[in-house]
């Protein structure tokens, strides 16, 4: 049996990158948010993992494969499945496609091989394939993250609001945001961050829209001017404007103005 999935994309409504582990990877406050752009995946069980992505080359450190091996791991036995991916969100965007279509793979796999697994299962398995995997497997629309991204405390939030979503003609690769980070970037304070993390939930619920931060924005804007200029665009024209993520897409949320946008870009506009 075939089953039809929608996997979602997501903004950070803010990030702050405030220290850095010994191993190398990075400490975030961040505050998830998902939004109504999906990946389309259709799976079916299959005698061994095929996946089918148009236009992206699924090699064994697609996520979604790295997903099926942990998760095979995790269980004790091969959990094989085909996969078919009509990729909507865009790759390098900064937008989570493949940390999102890693979990919804977890989920289906899980409900199709009835294997039982609770939340916290699925969640400690999507830490292995990526950092943001995790904010995909729970049913919450937001969460703040903190850690490297996969410590997950939910946020009941629902913005009511207008939207745009540019995404370039470009990606902005992780690795390169975070190297350009440690030659150019600061570190925030923590306990500055988690204030601002709050004020900012506690802003939306009231039905405004805070100012937002993004420690990535000044470090990539320099390698990749033309983000800066698409914020300043949307700024000018009303938005409330912000970088999601290391990039390159860039969100504006409030009630800008829509027909003075002429974009050569890939824009998305939506009300909820």
């Amino acid at each position: 049996m075939q089953i039809r999935l929608l996997a979602p994309a997501k903004v950070n409504l803010s990030l702050w990158i405030v220290g850095k582990n010994e191993d190398g990877y990075h400490n975030l406050i961040t505050i998830f948010y998902k939004i109504p752009i999906y990946d389309e995946i259709w799976v079916e069980e299959w005698d061994e993992p095929m996946i089918i992505c148009e236009g992206i080359k699924s090699t064994s450190g697609n996520t979604v494969y790295k997903a099926l091996k942990f998760l095979s791991d995790y269980v004790g036995r091969n959990v094989c499945l085909k996969i078919k991916i009509k990729k909507r969100i865009p790759v390098g965007g900064g937008l989570g496609g493949g940390s999102s279509d890693a979990a919804t793979v977890l989920k289906a796999a899980n409900r199709i091989f009835k294997l039982n697994l609770g939340e916290e299962d699925l969640v400690k398995i999507g830490s292995k394939v990526g950092a943001d995997v995790p904010f995909f497997i729970i049913p919450q629309r937001a969460a703040i993250g903190r850690g490297i991204g996969n410590i997950l405390e939910p946020v009941d939030l629902d913005i009511r609001s207008d939207w745009v979503l540019v995404f370039p003609s470009f990606p902005v690769p992780t690795k390169l945001a975070y190297d350009l980070f440690d030659s150019l970037g600061k570190f925030t304070d923590p306990s500055y961050a988690e204030r601002k993390a709050e004020e900012i939930v506690k802003e939306f619920k009231r039905g405004n829209i805070p100012s937002l931060e993004n420690d990535f924005e000044k470090v990539i804007h320099k390698r990749y001017p033309e983000i800066g200029k698409i914020k300043d665009i949307l700024t000018r024209n009303g938005w409330n404007a912000l970088m999601s993520g290391s990039g390159s897409s860039v969100f504006g949320i409030g009630e800008g103005d829509l027909d003075k946008l002429d974009w050569p870009y890939k824009v998305w506009y939506w009300s909820e």
